[in-house]
């Protein structure tokens, strides 16, 4: 009788601690449905020809293909446009140059502050941090200012009787932008998973002989794999659907996925042709973070 009656009150306050769990969660999940989820769906929907009745920002899109079953006729014409094309080129080229680039030079100043110590190893940590703190837009005009035609960078040139041709207006400004406002993220995530690295280990590696090109290939890469992966995936992602720092510093054609995606909601009036945009760049970046999860796995299994 005691130990049923135990059980009892053990059950109770089991189920007690439940509610509160729920009570707790409830709050973000219907945040998360209502904010997210539901609108996410009838995106999807809407991109598949379905248009809801009392969505008057729906229904207010020119050129409208209607369905009463899920079609891929808007998919169809968005794929058919010549500037869809050189659009995605641009992003493609923006977004894989942007890793490269940010891969390179991230590194090298994750490098120089793990294994430097000093004055300016700490100017170092400071500076690469500054981007950090600056609006997008802000940090826009400033390489507009100093790298645009006429800016600070080509006065200077010009009296030196040096040629400049302006990187603003094209792919590279955009990827220069790009560059800025992502290296904080990448930097502390590298010197994160450097700074995991065992000082023994790089030490045996260098009485043994080894260069530095060869303890980076067989020491700090593979150790730093997983932090390397996060960086190169949430840039992937970041870059791909960004649309400020490509408004700016981009120009009126070709352009990429994100400021076409917002020219075509607003000021085309192709709500259907935006949202497509729209499915279609979550899926390119759905399938990036696929690949991170899937590496991540096998790495983790590979090392178990």
């Amino acid at each position: 009788m005691v130990r049923a009656h135990r059980w009892s009150a053990v059950s109770r306050a089991r189920s007690k601690e439940a509610l509160v769990g729920l009570l707790l969660v409830a709050p973000p999940t219907l945040v998360l449905l209502f904010l997210v989820v539901i609108p996410a769906w009838q995106a999807v929907t809407f991109s598949l020809g379905i248009v809801p009745a009392d969505n008057v920002a729906y229904n207010s899109s020119l050129n409208l293909i209607r369905s009463d079953t899920p079609t891929l006729a808007v998919f169809r014409r968005l794929f058919a446009t010549r500037s869809f094309t050189q659009n995605l080129g641009l992003t493609f080229f923006v977004t894989f140059a942007t890793m490269t680039l940010l891969t390179l030079v991230s590194y090298a100043l994750a490098l120089y502050a793990r294994f430097n110590r000093g004055r300016l190893s700490g100017l170092v940590r400071t500076l690469y941090l500054i981007p950090m703190f600056v609006p997008a837009i802000i940090a826009g005009y400033a390489l507009t200012i100093f790298y645009g035609d006429h800016g600070v960078f080509q006065a200077a040139l010009n009296r030196m009787g040096l040629p400049y041709h302006s990187p603003i207006g094209a792919g590279w400004g955009i990827v220069l932008g790009q560059l800025w406002v992502s290296i904080p993220f990448a930097v502390l995530m590298l010197s994160s998973g450097l700074d995991g690295v065992a000082e023994e280990q790089v030490e045996v590696a260098r009485d043994a002989g080894a260069s530095f090109w060869v303890i980076l290939w067989r020491i700090l890469l593979p150790l730093n794999f997983i932090p390397l992966l996060i960086v190169l995936t949430f840039t992937f992602i970041g870059v791909f659907g960004s649309f400020t720092i490509p408004y700016l510093l981009g120009g009126n054609a070709p352009q990429m996925l994100g400021v076409s995606m917002q020219l075509n909601f607003s000021a085309f009036r192709q709500q259907q042709i935006a949202v497509a945009l729209a499915v279609f760049s979550f899926l390119v970046c759905a399938v990036a973070g696929y690949l991170y999860v899937y590496a991540t796995t096998r790495r983790q299994q590979g090392a178990a």
